[in-house]
Formats: structure tokens, sequence, C-alpha cells
């Protein structure tokens, strides 16, 4: 007689069916989407940081613009506050100093290069500075 489970109450269960490597194969699916979903996060925060990095950028540039700054300064200024490859566009318009910063969030890693490339920017607006006069670049 075979050795059958049996319940709480005594009776008898059904004789286990052999599930053996069914553990093996459901990792094997679950594994390479979980590295998707984490890839994919971690190209949404890059992107977020890009966007936040362009915003930090044209504000920098702004301030540096209104306090009177020279351009090689200001321009300095800019590449070190915003993402690599970022345009940096500034204007006056009557007593404000406009400064938007533009930025294509790209995928040069290998395994993101399936996903698109998106454009992020910042803009800032300020006051100039009292005796100064900014000329647009």
């Amino acid at each position: 007689m075979r050795n059958r489970r049996r319940n709480h109450a005594g009776v008898r269960l059904p004789a286990a069916r052999h599930q053996h490597g069914s553990v093996t194969a459901e990792t094997a699916i679950v594994v390479p989407v979980l590295v998707l979903v984490l890839l994919t996060g971690l190209w949404a925060i890059g992107v977020m940081v890009a966007g936040i990095r362009c915003g930090d950028a044209a504000r920098d540039v702004a301030r540096a613009v209104a306090r009177g700054e020279s351009e090689s300064e200001v321009q300095a200024i800019g590449r070190r506050a915003a993402p690599p490859g970022a345009e940096i566009s500034i204007s006056r318009q009557g007593g404000d100093v406009v400064v938007v910063v533009n930025a294509a969030v790209g995928t040069e890693r290998a395994l993101l290069r399936a996903l698109p490339s998106v454009d992020v920017g910042g803009r800032a607006t300020v006051q100039v500075e009292p005796g100064w006069t900014v000329e647009p670049q």
C-alpha cells in the first residue's frame, strides 16, 4: 500500500503530481521581466534627474546673467549644471533675463538603447539687478 497524505480530518489527499522543475521554469520567465522593469525604472529616474538639472542650470545661468557675470563665466556655469549636450539660450524681455535649457536624454548604455530618447528642459526668468545692462547672447 502506498503512503498517501492525509489532511487534519484524516481524509486522503490526492497524490501530489511531480512538478520538479516548475520553479525553475517560473523563475526563467520572471527574472527577465524583473530586469526589464528595473531598467525601465532606472531610465525614468535618469529622465527626471536630467529635467531637474535643466531647471537648476536655467536658474543658475539666469542669476549669473542678472548679476552681470561675463559671457564665458555664464557659459561655464551652464555647462557645469546642465546635462551633457544641453542647449542654453539666453534672451532679454524688458527688465527680465529669460534662460531656457533643453537637453535630449539619450540611452547610451547598451541595455537601454531600445528605450526612446526624451527631450527635457528648464526655463528661468530673473529680473536684472539695478544698474546692470544685459545684452542678449
